[in-house]
């Protein structure tokens, strides 16, 4: 039995409110190798979420976004891998069938379109 280092960053990426950051949970997990985890990221409201890994000594690369209830993959075969949902308070990231390449860092972020105001020059 292999166990996998598996961190969920407990910092945050995010756009908007300081007083409405994503709470990820849980902060750390090990997980057997073959097994599947999943991780939180808690919203205060319907959010464009997205979810990062950032790979040993790599920069963060994003896996996918969710706009409304729909999921985008920055790439397709992570489909296989991955699976994202998501309510009003919170998105989850379910990592399938964890392997050694699975070991990293996990963030979510968000964005929340707030309009916009035209000015005329």
């Amino acid at each position: 039995m292999l166990l996998l280092p598996l961190l969920i960053a407990t910092s945050h990426l995010f756009c908007g409110d300081a007083q409405t950051a994503p709470l990820q949970s849980p902060a750390e997990r090990w997980l057997v190798e073959g097994s599947s985890v999943t991780m939180t990221c808690q919203l205060s409201s319907e959010n464009t979420v997205h979810w990062y890994r950032q790979l040993p000594g790599e920069p963060p690369k994003r896996i996918l976004y969710m706009a409304g209830y729909s999921t985008t993959f920055e790439n397709s075969k992570d489909r296989q891998k991955f699976q994202a949902r998501k309510n009003p308070s919170n998105c989850a990231l379910t990592i399938k069938r964890s392997t050694r390449s699975d070991t990293g860092t996990y963030y979510c972020a968000y964005w929340r379109y707030q309009g916009y105001t035209a000015l005329d020059g």
